[in-house]
């Protein structure tokens, strides 16, 4: 529901505000959610209406107020989710500054401040840590389907190496799930839009007894394919996909013990995310942008699709022990899933990927951390990670329509394994002033087993690697005053290293070989100051980074065939301003800045035998890491009749980068505007309201995919213009 003019229990953090905190997003103990809530709630009624509203966060793994937490990381709580109708992972990119969103296929790829994965497989890692309720998303398919009855969404910006350690070199995006309450209430959403969009979205609330609450969630959306053109059959970039959760929380009175159990289910289906071709005619034309009509292009037969289906469950547990919270937390996520993907976009029925897989994955931590208001802090634990997963992949080509002929067969099977031991602990020297330190030690290993078949014979694709790394965060923050914050940080992270399938064609002889990659390391210096003026009716964050980045992982295509390599070094660096207004208790202004400068300063691509590099990429920038990301926002509040009425302009500019190491001009992303338009009306009993909305009013087309592979230029795209409206009804 959208609330009244910054009244009441208000604490919506306005678009690209910064709301900087550290570390985590993690509601581990349900005693801290709820203690959180209320600090939060009791923030917000004693505040004046227009000032800007303090927000409680599990800032490293304890609540904290976000202002007074030293790191680089934004907030968004519920009643701004829902007015900028986040529901899907890519949406954040246009809220979050320093973010990316890229796509292969389902797999989503996000970059922060330059750093991503772009390897996506059974043995890639992701560079950005993904987690709901602080359970690790390793591969982050399917998740747009729980982006809903959410209490807020924190995006860490930097390496992320001490409390969430591996897969965080870029830094971390942790959903929290909204959690059972003391009073029963409900909420019911329904939406439409153009491309025939239809949303469903509800909540209820119910306390059981006095010692167990129940909180039950769902939603539904389903759209048309936003690629008109693609007969035959239906389009793609549709979407149709259900997902429900259900909380259970058990919190005796006058107990030291609670804890949190949830379930949810997802569903995805339709056709899915697709790309648009157009034909390569003699050899590749690098410094040439294509033309690629927006609506979508002929497809072959058949049409392609995607099934998938996640189970997951999750238990978090809380015991008091006077001078500290000792906080166990599990999860358990299955996937399966289908597809079958037109690889080159085009009318042709020659190139189809048909992959079905299985990850299960299981994760465990336990931590004990202090309690009190003691100079000294402290908490330490240890975590464990396990991914088993069964692939059978095939190449096809379509000759006759439903008998496809199965060129290339992959069949794997891949056990990955991460443990390790983590502490952190900081100091008030003096008063105001303290100093943060935290260690990790991380240990990981993949194997895999199975074969590949090219139409020779089944060849082994057995393989292994193990890893160790020490990550540490070092940090000295003044607290000058309760609104002005200074810090300073240094902190690394890791990524596991794996190996690669390296056909003959890019190696000598015929055969296909094993070849490995090391981890890729980050050490990141950064400086930041966080204040609030003007009665706390201004808010400014400041930040500088700069990023020593060694043995990047970076996907390399050479005749087609795609493999991962260390780039050798990289320098990124840059800085972000978040602003935050309040004029008046109706008007709102934000506006963020974000500004990075990347290259890479060795990246050797191919090499002679000899070891004599051939294909030198140095001086390129990193995938998608524009120099500029501009945000601004407006929005002011008009009494009408027996509610409010808040209108909302939105926009986001972004200079030109590039989906591909090489930077062609086939893979460049030009600078480009994005603008959104709401108008929200709201009932002064927070009964009901309604929302119309135009999203991307310039139609702009955002590149997500730039590949020339299968006899095409392949091309993907974020969402054009969409426009609806929504009603949503509270009791």
């Amino acid at each position: 529901m959208m609330k009244l003019r910054g009244a009441g229990k208000m604490t919506m953090i306005a678009l690209g505000c910064a709301i900087t905190a550290s570390a985590s997003a993690q509601d581990s103990a349900p005693a801290a959610v709820a203690g959180a809530a209320q600090a939060q709630d009791g923030a917000a009624a004693s505040a004046d209406k227009g000032q800007i509203q303090e927000v409680v966060v599990t800032a490293q793994k304890r609540s904290t107020t976000a202002q007074k937490t030293a790191a680089a990381v934004t907030v968004f709580d519920a009643k701004t989710l829902e007015k900028n109708g986040v529901q899907t992972l890519q949406d954040l990119s246009k809220l979050a500054p320093g973010v990316s969103l890229g796509q292969n296929s389902a797999a989503v790829i996000v970059t922060v401040r330059g750093v991503s994965s772009r390897d996506t497989s059974e043995i890639g890692d992701p560079a950005v840590s993904i987690s709901t309720d602080g359970f690790s998303i390793q591969r982050p398919t399917g998740l747009s389907g729980s982006v809903y009855d959410l209490e807020r969404v924190e995006v860490l910006r930097g390496p992320q190496g001490t409390l969430y350690g591996r897969s965080a070199t870029g830094g971390a995006i942790n959903f929290i799930t909204a959690k059972p309450g003391k009073e029963f209430d409900g909420k019911v959403a329904v939406g439409v839009g153009n491309y025939g969009l239809v949303t469903t979205e509800g909540m209820l609330n119910v306390p059981l007894n006095d010692d167990w609450a129940a909180r039950a969630a769902f939603q539904s959306t389903r759209h048309d394919g936003y690629r008109k053109g693609e007969a035959p059959g239906r389009a793609g970039d549709d979407d149709d996909s259900q997902s429900a959760r259900l909380h259970l929380h058990y919190a005796p009175a006058n107990s030291k013990f609670n804890v949190l159990l949830t379930g949810q289910y997802t569903h995805t289906g339709g056709v899915g995310p697709t790309v648009e071709g157009v034909p390569i005619v003699g050899a590749t034309v690098n410094n040439v942008m294509p033309y690629v009509p927006a609506s979508g292009v002929p497809h072959g037969s058949p049409n392609q699709f995607i099934d998938t289906t996640i189970k997951s469950f999750q238990l978090s547990a809380g015991y008091d022990l006077d001078f500290a919270d000792l906080i166990y937390s599990a999860g358990y996520r299955d996937m399966t899933q289908s597809q079958l993907r037109d690889l080159d976009g085009m009318s042709i029925s020659t190139n189809y990927f048909a992959p079905s897989e299985a990850p299960k994955d299981i994760s465990h931590e336990l931590r004990l951390v202090s309690k009190g208001d003691s100079r000294w802090k402290w908490q330490f634990g240890g975590y464990y990670f396990q991914e088993k997963n069964d692939l059978l992949v095939y190449y096809q080509r379509y000759n006759v329509v439903n008998s496809p002929l199965n060129l290339f067969t992959f069949n794997y099977n891949v056990l990955a394994r991460s443990k390790a031991l983590f502490g952190q602990t900081s100091y008030e020297l003096y008063d105001g002033v303290t100093v943060d330190l935290g260690l990790r030690r991380s240990l990981d290993e993949k194997t895999r087993g199975g074969y590949q078949n090219t139409g020779s014979g089944d060849i082994p694709q057995d393989g292994e690697t193990g890893n160790s790394k020490n990550t540490y965060h070092l940090g000295l923050n003044w607290q000058a005053t309760p609104t002005n914050l200074l810090f300073a940080k240094l902190s690394t992270g890791y990524k596991p290293g794996g190996f690669t399938t390296v056909i003959s064609s890019l190696t000598s002889g015929s055969t296909v070989v094993q070849q490995t990659y090391t981890p890729e390391t980050i050490t990141a210096f950064e400086i930041g100051s966080k204040n609030q003026f003007w009665q706390r009716r201004l808010q400014l964050n400041v930040g500088a980074y700069k990023y020593n980045y060694k043995d990047q992982q970076v996907s390399v295509n050479n005749g087609g065939t795609s493999y991962t390599i260390n780039a050798g070094k990289s320098d990124i660096h840059g800085g972000e301003l978040e602003l935050l207004v309040r004029p008046t208790a109706d008007d709102r202004i934000d506006a963020s800045i974000a500004y990075l400068s990347g290259r890479f300063k060795e990246l050797c691509v191919a090499k002679t035998t000899a070891g004599v590099c051939t294909r030198n990429l140095a001086g390129n920038t990193p995938i998608q890491a524009p120099k500029w990301q501009i945000g601004l926002g407006y929005e002011h509040g008009f009494e009408v009749l027996r509610g409010t009425l808040t209108p909302r302009i939105q926009t986001h500019f972004e200079s030109e980068s590039y989906l591909g190491i090489e930077n062609y001009e086939r893979q460049r992303q030009r600078s480009y505007n994005r603008s959104d338009a709401m108008l929200t009306y709201a009932d002064n009993g927070g009964k009901w309201s309604v929302q119309a909305y135009v999203r991307n009013i310039e139609d702009t087309r955002v590149i997500t995919v730039a590949n020339a592979n299968f006899g095409a230029y392949n091309y993907a795209f974020s969402a054009p213009r969409t426009f609806g409206t929504k009603l949503s009804v509270n009791w």
